[in-house]
């Protein structure tokens, strides 16, 4: 069985600590911002599950972002994860393993819907979308 996504979530603040995932104001799908280029102050939380018999190789995560309708690619992102074997695993169980990528550093151009592809290991893995909104002026 090979690795898969078991959750991803834009959310405005994750981290991981001591394994465990801690995500804040999750579930984004919409970002208004009042001037483009903008930087919004988001996170992409991921958990990816390694199957007992993978925690030895490594994986590759790739994360890209795109405006769909242009297909231009906005960011790309890789994550390796590589986990030997656990102590006190019981047979043919699997790990999650939590990631967390900071969007701040990426520049959107404009508004418009974004999607966000993962793939592990070269396999379609997941994706979402979200919209970044201009700000309502009110006259």
């Amino acid at each position: 069985m090979p690795p898969r996504l078991t959750t991803l979530l834009l959310c405005d603040f994750a981290q991981v600590r001591e394994g465990l995932l801690f995500v804040s104001s999750g579930g984004i799908s919409r970002v208004v911002q009042g001037i483009y280029p903008a930087n919004p102050r988001l996170h992409l939380a991921m958990v990816v599950h390694l199957p007992v018999d993978s925690l030895s190789e490594s994986h590759q995560v790739h994360v890209r972002l795109k405006y769909p309708d242009t297909a231009e690619v906005i960011a790309n992102a890789e994550v390796a994860i590589q986990l030997n074997a656990v102590s006190g695993a019981f047979a043919g169980e699997g790990i999650n393993v939590p990631q967390v990528i900071d969007l701040v550093p990426i520049q959107f151009v404009r508004p418009g819907q974004v999607d966000v592809q993962v793939s592990i290991d070269d396999d379609p893995a997941g994706d979402l979308s979200f919209w970044l909104l201009p700000a309502v002026v009110k006259t």
